[in-house]
Protein backbone atom coordinates (compact mmCIF):
# COMPACT_ATOMS: atom_id res chain seq x y z
CA UNK A 1 0.00 0.00 0.00
CA UNK A 2 2.91 2.23 0.28
CA UNK A 3 3.50 2.37 -3.21
CA UNK A 4 -0.38 3.09 -4.34
CA UNK A 5 0.33 6.27 -1.89
CA UNK A 6 3.09 7.22 -3.54
CA UNK A 7 1.03 6.48 -7.49
CA UNK A 8 -1.33 8.85 -5.91
CA UNK A 9 0.64 11.55 -4.68
CA UNK A 10 2.55 11.40 -8.01
CA UNK A 11 -0.39 11.38 -10.37
CA UNK A 12 -1.81 14.90 -9.06
CA UNK A 13 1.76 16.48 -9.60
CA UNK A 14 0.25 16.43 -12.77
CA UNK A 15 -3.84 13.36 -14.29
CA UNK A 16 -4.88 -2.46 -18.70
CA UNK A 17 -5.87 -5.30 -17.63
CA UNK A 18 -7.46 -2.94 -14.52
CA UNK A 19 -8.34 -0.49 -17.08
CA UNK A 20 -8.45 0.62 -20.59
CA UNK A 21 -7.67 4.24 -22.44
CA UNK A 22 -10.90 5.50 -24.21
CA UNK A 23 -10.21 8.88 -24.41
CA UNK A 24 -9.82 10.32 -28.37
CA UNK A 25 -6.64 10.25 -29.45
CA UNK A 26 -7.18 14.27 -31.25
CA UNK A 27 -4.86 16.48 -30.82
CA UNK A 28 -6.80 19.18 -31.75
CA UNK A 29 -10.25 19.67 -31.86
CA UNK A 30 -11.92 22.82 -32.72
CA UNK A 31 -9.19 25.51 -31.64
CA UNK A 32 -8.70 23.06 -28.27
CA UNK A 33 -5.14 21.37 -27.88
CA UNK A 34 -5.35 18.02 -26.32
CA UNK A 35 -2.53 15.64 -25.01
CA UNK A 36 -3.73 12.16 -23.60
CA UNK A 37 -1.57 10.18 -21.72
CA UNK A 38 -1.49 6.23 -20.87
CA UNK A 39 -0.46 5.94 -17.36
CA UNK A 40 1.48 2.78 -16.73
CA UNK A 41 2.78 1.29 -13.31
CA UNK A 42 6.13 -0.53 -14.24
CA UNK A 43 4.99 -2.21 -17.61
CA UNK A 44 1.03 -2.47 -16.11
CA UNK A 45 -1.44 -0.11 -17.89
CA UNK A 46 -3.74 1.29 -15.12
CA UNK A 47 -5.33 3.77 -17.20
CA UNK A 48 -4.99 7.33 -18.23
CA UNK A 49 -5.11 11.32 -18.06
CA UNK A 50 -5.87 13.79 -20.40
CA UNK A 51 -5.30 17.43 -20.82
CA UNK A 52 -7.16 19.61 -22.94
CA UNK A 53 -6.19 23.50 -23.62
CA UNK A 54 -8.25 26.10 -24.91
CA UNK A 55 -7.27 29.65 -25.73
CA UNK A 56 -10.31 32.31 -25.19
CA UNK A 57 -10.43 36.13 -24.28
CA UNK A 58 -9.73 35.07 -20.70
CA UNK A 59 -6.23 33.28 -21.30
CA UNK A 60 -5.59 29.72 -21.75
CA UNK A 61 -7.39 27.30 -19.56
CA UNK A 62 -6.81 23.61 -19.00
CA UNK A 63 -8.96 21.03 -17.98
CA UNK A 64 -7.31 17.92 -17.00
CA UNK A 65 -8.71 14.60 -15.89
CA UNK A 66 -6.99 11.53 -14.54
CA UNK A 67 -8.26 7.62 -13.70
CA UNK A 68 -6.27 5.02 -12.35
CA UNK A 69 -7.64 1.34 -11.33
CA UNK A 70 -4.96 -1.24 -9.88
CA UNK A 71 -5.97 -4.94 -9.77
CA UNK A 72 -4.59 -7.75 -7.70
CA UNK A 73 -5.86 -10.66 -7.95
CA UNK A 74 -9.03 -9.24 -9.85
CA UNK A 75 -9.84 -7.17 -6.83
CA UNK A 76 -9.52 -3.34 -7.50
CA UNK A 77 -6.81 -2.36 -4.85
CA UNK A 78 -6.52 0.69 -5.69
CA UNK A 79 -9.07 3.64 -7.81
CA UNK A 80 -8.15 6.89 -8.53
CA UNK A 81 -10.30 9.97 -10.26
CA UNK A 82 -8.98 13.39 -10.24
CA UNK A 83 -10.16 16.68 -11.96
CA UNK A 84 -8.69 20.18 -12.36
CA UNK A 85 -9.66 23.17 -14.03
CA UNK A 86 -6.92 26.04 -14.51
CA UNK A 87 -6.95 29.42 -15.83
CA UNK A 88 -3.70 30.46 -16.74
CA UNK A 89 -3.29 34.65 -18.14
CA UNK A 90 0.34 35.96 -18.87
CA UNK A 91 2.56 33.22 -17.50
CA UNK A 92 0.83 32.69 -13.92
CA UNK A 93 -1.91 30.70 -12.81
CA UNK A 94 -5.21 33.08 -12.03
CA UNK A 95 -6.98 29.93 -10.83
CA UNK A 96 -7.70 26.40 -10.07
CA UNK A 97 -10.73 24.61 -8.70
CA UNK A 98 -9.58 20.35 -8.45
CA UNK A 99 -11.69 17.76 -7.21
CA UNK A 100 -10.05 14.09 -6.06
CA UNK A 101 -11.22 10.57 -5.08
CA UNK A 102 -7.82 8.75 -4.08
CA UNK A 103 -9.49 5.37 -3.21
CA UNK A 104 -12.30 6.89 -1.35
CA UNK A 105 -9.67 10.06 0.19
CA UNK A 106 -11.65 13.27 -1.34
CA UNK A 107 -9.79 16.11 -1.74
CA UNK A 108 -10.73 19.77 -3.17
CA UNK A 109 -8.32 22.85 -4.12
CA UNK A 110 -9.93 26.02 -4.70
CA UNK A 111 -7.37 29.26 -5.39
CA UNK A 112 -8.11 32.41 -7.43
CA UNK A 113 -5.30 35.43 -7.72
CA UNK A 114 -6.24 38.76 -6.03
CA UNK A 115 -4.20 41.25 -6.99
CA UNK A 116 -0.45 40.16 -5.94
CA UNK A 117 -1.03 37.54 -4.28
CA UNK A 118 -2.80 34.07 -4.87
CA UNK A 119 -5.78 32.77 -1.97
CA UNK A 120 -5.74 29.02 -1.71
CA UNK A 121 -8.55 26.92 0.46
CA UNK A 122 -8.38 23.50 0.90
CA UNK A 123 -9.56 21.24 3.24
CA UNK A 124 -7.17 22.26 5.91
CA UNK A 125 -7.87 25.80 5.62
CA UNK A 126 -6.73 28.69 3.93
CA UNK A 127 -3.29 30.19 2.79
CA UNK A 128 -1.99 33.05 0.74
CA UNK A 129 0.53 32.67 -1.49
CA UNK A 130 2.63 35.00 -3.04
CA UNK A 131 2.29 36.82 -6.97
CA UNK A 132 2.66 34.57 -9.86
CA UNK A 133 2.12 30.67 -8.65
CA UNK A 134 2.55 27.65 -11.14
CA UNK A 135 1.19 24.71 -11.17
CA UNK A 136 2.89 21.63 -12.32
CA UNK A 137 2.47 22.87 -15.88
CA UNK A 138 4.46 19.61 -17.51
CA UNK A 139 2.63 20.89 -20.58
CA UNK A 140 4.39 24.01 -20.79
CA UNK A 141 8.36 23.46 -20.64
CA UNK A 142 9.21 26.92 -20.28
CA UNK A 143 7.03 27.87 -16.77
CA UNK A 144 8.71 24.71 -15.43
CA UNK A 145 12.18 26.24 -16.10
CA UNK A 146 11.21 29.26 -14.47
CA UNK A 147 9.60 28.01 -11.68
CA UNK A 148 11.24 27.33 -8.38
CA UNK A 149 8.07 26.77 -6.48
CA UNK A 150 5.20 24.28 -7.81
CA UNK A 151 1.14 23.91 -6.79
CA UNK A 152 0.16 20.00 -6.32
CA UNK A 153 -2.80 20.60 -7.52
CA UNK A 154 -4.68 17.08 -5.50
CA UNK A 155 -3.72 18.49 -2.30
CA UNK A 156 -2.44 21.98 -2.36
CA UNK A 157 1.19 21.97 -1.14
CA UNK A 158 3.15 24.59 -2.57
CA UNK A 159 6.52 22.58 -3.24
CA UNK A 160 10.25 23.81 -3.75
CA UNK A 161 11.71 22.18 -6.62
CA UNK A 162 14.80 22.16 -8.65
CA UNK A 163 14.86 21.52 -11.90
CA UNK A 164 17.64 20.29 -14.41
CA UNK A 165 18.14 19.62 -18.23
CA UNK A 166 19.32 15.56 -18.76
CA UNK A 167 20.22 16.39 -22.25
CA UNK A 168 19.30 15.15 -25.71
CA UNK A 169 18.25 11.17 -25.47
CA UNK A 170 16.04 8.70 -27.66
CA UNK A 171 12.57 7.86 -27.09
CA UNK A 172 9.92 5.23 -28.55
CA UNK A 173 6.19 6.14 -28.83
CA UNK A 174 4.43 3.59 -30.95
CA UNK A 175 5.67 2.73 -33.86
CA UNK A 176 8.14 5.93 -33.88
CA UNK A 177 11.71 6.98 -32.36
CA UNK A 178 11.82 10.47 -31.39
CA UNK A 179 14.48 12.84 -30.43
CA UNK A 180 13.39 14.23 -26.92
CA UNK A 181 15.14 16.80 -24.22
CA UNK A 182 14.89 15.18 -20.77
CA UNK A 183 14.55 17.08 -17.85
CA UNK A 184 14.30 15.91 -13.82
CA UNK A 185 12.21 17.88 -11.35
CA UNK A 186 13.17 16.98 -7.93
CA UNK A 187 11.79 18.17 -4.21
CA UNK A 188 10.94 16.57 -1.45
CA UNK A 189 9.28 13.08 -2.46
CA UNK A 190 9.78 14.37 -5.77
CA UNK A 191 11.78 12.18 -8.47
CA UNK A 192 10.16 12.82 -11.69
CA UNK A 193 11.66 12.56 -15.34
CA UNK A 194 10.27 14.42 -18.29
CA UNK A 195 10.89 14.19 -22.11
CA UNK A 196 9.87 16.53 -24.56
CA UNK A 197 9.95 16.28 -28.33
CA UNK A 198 13.34 18.24 -29.81
CA UNK A 199 13.22 21.34 -31.35
CA UNK A 200 9.61 21.93 -30.72
CA UNK A 201 9.17 21.13 -26.81
CA UNK A 202 5.88 19.29 -27.04
CA UNK A 203 5.43 17.04 -23.79
CA UNK A 204 5.58 13.30 -24.78
CA UNK A 205 6.54 11.36 -21.59
CA UNK A 206 7.06 10.89 -17.73
CA UNK A 207 8.34 8.82 -15.32
CA UNK A 208 8.20 9.22 -11.35
CA UNK A 209 10.37 7.11 -9.30
CA UNK A 210 7.88 5.67 -6.58
CA UNK A 211 8.71 4.31 -3.18
CA UNK A 212 9.72 0.42 -3.26
CA UNK A 213 12.21 1.20 -6.48
CA UNK A 214 8.66 1.17 -9.16
CA UNK A 215 8.28 3.79 -11.69
CA UNK A 216 4.96 5.55 -13.01
CA UNK A 217 5.56 6.35 -15.97
CA UNK A 218 3.38 8.67 -18.86
CA UNK A 219 3.19 7.74 -22.32
CA UNK A 220 1.69 10.17 -25.18
CA UNK A 221 -0.75 8.39 -27.11
CA UNK A 222 1.10 7.80 -30.74
CA UNK A 223 -1.81 9.04 -32.81
CA UNK A 224 -1.30 12.43 -30.80
CA UNK A 225 2.31 12.54 -31.73
CA UNK A 226 1.80 11.25 -34.97
CA UNK A 227 -0.57 14.55 -35.52
CA UNK A 228 1.44 16.99 -33.31
CA UNK A 229 4.93 16.59 -34.31
CA UNK A 230 5.05 20.14 -36.67
CA UNK A 231 2.89 21.27 -33.90
CA UNK A 232 4.47 23.82 -31.36
CA UNK A 233 3.00 23.63 -28.03
CA UNK A 234 0.80 25.54 -26.71
CA UNK A 235 2.17 28.29 -23.94
CA UNK A 236 0.54 30.25 -21.43
CA UNK A 237 1.97 33.53 -22.33
CA UNK A 238 -0.16 32.96 -25.30
CA UNK A 239 2.48 32.02 -28.21
CA UNK A 240 2.32 28.59 -30.15
CA UNK A 241 -0.14 25.76 -30.51
CA UNK A 242 -3.79 26.19 -31.63
CA UNK A 243 -4.32 29.41 -33.09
Amino acid sequence: MRILAALFTAAALLGSPAVASTVSAASSVDGMRRLTFDVFLDDRAIGYQRFDLTRSADGIRLETQAKFKVKVLMITAFAYDHRNSELWREGCLHAIDSRTDSNGKRYAVSGRARGTAFLLETKTGERVLGNCVASFAYWDKDVLLQSQRLLNSQTGEYLPVRIDSLGNDRLRIGQRELRVERYAIRGKGLDITLAYMAGGGDWVALDSRLEGGRTLRYRRQAGEVQVSAGISPVRIDGTGGAQ
